[in-house]
């Protein structure tokens, strides 16, 4: 039911979009553990005039002492260059999550569930760059950032030409560019470790 919302949620989005508003970016990723393929990602940013909005969609389905599905979609939206909300829906057949982050009154609202772990607290500071971004440019001069399914703020540390890390709640990503654009991801994760790679 909350994927099923979500879908509606972008089709509304995709409908309201006029002539003006193009999509800038459009990228897929395959997901791997161990080696084998286990689902897909798709990033895609959507721009109109002083409004940005960040898609990331993916599903993946694996065998860890029983099989797993999990649907996942996180929504962003920034506004000239400032983040406004974010909206992060996960559903498994082990239960549905949802965290989200909204603007209101110059404070940011965090109400974050996720797989063992919940957030409920308000940012007073302000947020200029949120992790789905990472998959649409690489983060040079960018030190830290929001992590929208956590609801609060990480460190990015650059390790060398286009590859840089980032740390939140005891899980440690590595992302890889070329180019200015993401090739690779091994994500940490408490379910279990994976890799998103850029398909050609």
């Amino acid at each position: 039911m909350v994927i099923k919302s979500a879908f509606i949620s972008i089709t509304l989005l995709l409908c309201m979009v006029s002539p003006k508003t193009q999509a800038q970016e459009r990228h897929a990723y395959e997901i791997t553990l161990a080696g084998f393929t286990i689902g897909e990602m798709e990033a895609t940013k959507l721009y109109k005039q002083d409004t940005a909005v960040y898609l990331l969609k993916s599903e993946v389905s694996f065998w860890l002492f029983g099989r797993i599905n999990v649907d996942y979609l996180t929504e962003v939206k920034y506004h000239n260059g400032q983040f406004v909300r974010s909206t992060v829906r996960s559903s498994t057949n082990r239960g549905n999550f949802l965290s989200r982050i909204w603007l209101q009154d110059e404070v940011y609202e965090v109400r974050a569930n996720s797989y063992r772990y919940e957030l409920d607290t308000q940012v007073h500071e302000e947020i200029d760059y949120s992790a789905v971004r990472l998959f649409f440019e690489e983060p040079k001069d960018i030190s830290k950032m929001m992590a929208e399914n956590y609801g609060q703020f990480c460190m990015v540390t650059p390790l060398g030409e286009g590859m840089y890390d980032t740390l939140v709640e005891g899980n440690k990503n590595r992302y890889h560019y070329k180019d200015g654009k993401m090739q690779k991801a091994v994500m940490q994760s408490p379910i279990k470790n994976y890799v998103i790679r850029r398909k050609e």
